[in-house]
């Protein structure tokens, strides 16, 4: 009889809608972690990454510009870029940035990357804004409540969108810039190079500022404001959800301080450091964590 009651109460639970701000921050999360990438495991890997990284999707949505050639661009590896004659060591974007030298072109590369981008949907641009409008009003409601506002009551509000307010960013690219790259420039390119040239001085600096910008306030200190937010709205203590926004804070600190450390060593690929350099999991973590092949 007890496995029956918790069965039958397993499927009531099931049948319970899920809340509205919940689905509602679905757009906002596929929106970080839109990619070119071929197959569904691949772009789901991709929306995992930035969903646990807020740098990694910040990076694109505020430092690459909505021009067709550089939003292609940005999924290039190194590899793929030319100077005086020579490949790049970095992919030259963020602290590394350089420009795409059009006139100095094939036509034959350009129109390729411009192949890769197509308008977004108006179904594409109103989810980001219904995810939009949840973020406001968990942001509202979490004011409202922290500079007490109106009676204190025990009903829960939408912390949720408000943790995922770092990607209003991404959300107003979507909306206002309208463009996606939906093929992958890898393939397209194949073994075809872009010739890039440094960027004025001013214009450098302009970028690095930029770079910071978005690590510090977007990827920081936006999810840390969630936990504020969290602790001081009545009922204080409400669920922990403090101490859970602060773990996840946490975590999304420390994974954009990797990523931003590993932009500023300089980056070959798009995939990340580690991804791409085993070595350095072991000068990480330890000489266990080297890569070793065993024959059998």
């Amino acid at each position: 009889m007890e496995e029956e009651d918790s069965v039958t109460k397993l499927l009531q639970t099931l049948q319970n809608p899920a809340p509205q701000y919940v689905l509602g921050s679905v757009p906002a999360i596929a929106t970080i972690g839109a990619a070119p990438d071929s197959g569904l495991i691949n772009k789901l890997l991709w929306i995992l990454r930035c969903l646990g990284c807020p740098f990694t999707g910040l990076f694109y949505s505020c430092n690459v510009s909505c021009d067709p050639i550089a939003m292609s661009a940005f999924w290039l590896p190194s590899d793929h870029f030319v100077k005086n004659g020579y490949k790049v060591l970095y992919r030259p974007f963020g602290h590394h940035t350089m420009e795409i030298a059009v006139d100095e072109q094939d036509k034959l590369v350009i129109q390729l990357l411009k192949e890769c981008i197509a308008e977004a949907s108006v179904l594409d641009r109103l989810s980001s804004l219904a995810s939009a409008y949840y973020i406001f009003l968990g942001m509202f409601s979490g004011l409202a409540k922290a500079i007490r506002i109106g009676p204190c009551t025990q009903e829960d509000w939408p912390y949720l969108p408000l943790a995922l307010a770092w990607t209003f960013p991404a959300i107003y690219r979507r909306v206002i810039g309208g463009r996606m790259v939906v093929n992958d420039p890898r393939h397209a390119l194949e073994n075809k190079y872009l010739v890039v040239r440094d960027l004025p001085h001013n214009k450098k600096s302009a970028q690095d500022a930029q770079v910071l910008i978005t690590f510090v306030l977007f990827s920081v200190v936006f999810p840390w404001m969630a936990v504020l937010l969290a602790y001081f709205t009545r009922p204080v203590g409400y669920g922990c959800r403090s101490k859970y926004l602060t773990v996840l804070a946490s975590i999304w600190s420390f994974n954009s301080l990797i990523a931003y450390i590993s932009h500023l060593l300089g980056e070959k690929f798009v995939e990340g450091l580690l991804s791409h350099t085993p070595s350095w999991w072991a000068d990480l973590f330890g000489g266990h964590c080297g890569v070793t092949c065993f024959d059998k």
